[in-house]
């Protein structure tokens, strides 16, 4: 005896009717509502859907808010290593990768320098300014240097709007960055990357206009920018995410910290976005988890 809505995973309205649900046998009718008279124009929906579900069950507002805002993850185990496990279903490939058996959670992807990657494109929130987001993985790099995460608006890694996201710099640091359209901001967290196999490390990237930026290593924050306040994003899709790689967008002007020029050698485990900030309680629980 409920009646919720929600916006973009966040809760929108609430009813509660005086009396029980009606419902009928027949068709459903998809943009077009025939008793609704509007102030003007049709009553024909014009633009698009997409994702449309019926679930014969009520949702929680968790699984809701997880279902709106995790764009993308990637637990990469062994025959699904390129699937998608979220609904979005987005696309994916890579190059000259290996399985290694023992992930931090069942199996992982991994890489070994040059041309090999992993890519998956759509990712919308990265064309709208100022658009919160979300990055997460595991990894067990072999060797400190080389490009994490990196955005591009071309599958090659190379246009206008291209920057290394998460990574490693020069002397072996974790650095995270974004651009607010005119300066890449950069920060750089040492000895937090651990060598010692099979030590696995927890990485999130966060970002919203209202918190800044926050960088979390194995649950801990190691950086907080709450001045941070504008992300310039691309204007355009679809957005490319490659993983261990800046392919043609190595050592370009916009690597920032991070020493692009040299490809990402190691494991990487989990790989999810976001289209929202993650609390602090949602990254421990991805770290726990």
């Amino acid at each position: 005896m409920e009646q919720s809505s929600y916006l973009n995973g966040l809760p929108d309205g609430i009813n509660i009717p005086t009396s029980p649900l009606l419902v009928f046998m027949g068709n459903a009718i998809i943009d077009n509502n025939p008793t609704f008279v509007p102030l003007e124009g049709t009553n024909v929906f014009q633009g698009y859907i997409d994702k449309l579900t019926v679930s014969r069950r009520p949702k929680s507002a968790c699984e809701i808010l997880e279902e709106a805002t995790l764009a993308a993850r990637f637990p990469f185990d062994n025959a699904t290593i390129l699937v998608d496990f979220e609904p979005n279903a987005v696309s994916a490939n890579a190059s000259s990768y290996s399985i290694l058996t023992n992930g931090h959670s069942l199996q992982a992807i991994g890489f070994n320098g040059s041309m090999s990657y992993f890519q998956t494109w759509g990712f919308t929130q990265f064309s709208i300014n100022n658009q919160p987001f979300s990055i997460s993985l595991w990894i067990q790099p072999q060797h400190r240097s080389g490009t994490l995460v990196h955005m591009s608006t071309l599958s090659t890694g190379l246009d206008a709007w291209c920057l290394p996201f998460i990574g490693l710099s020069s002397n072996g640091a974790l650095a995270a960055q974004i651009s607010n359209g005119t300066t890449i901001l950069s920060v750089i967290a040492p000895d937090f990357i651990p060598l010692s196999t099979p030590s696995w490390t927890h990485i999130v990237q966060t970002w919203s206009s209202t918190n800044g930026r926050n960088l979390y290593v194995n649950n801990i924050v190691v950086d907080s920018q709450s001045s941070i306040t504008t992300f310039a994003a691309s204007g355009i899709t679809p957005n490319y995410v490659t993983l261990a790689n800046s392919l043609l967008g190595s050592g370009s002007f916009g690597v920032g910290a991070i020493n692009s020029s040299n490809s990402f050698i190691g494991s990487v485990d989990d790989f999810r976005i976001y289209s929202r900030e993650l609390s602090a309680v949602d990254v421990c629980a991805l770290y726990l988890g």
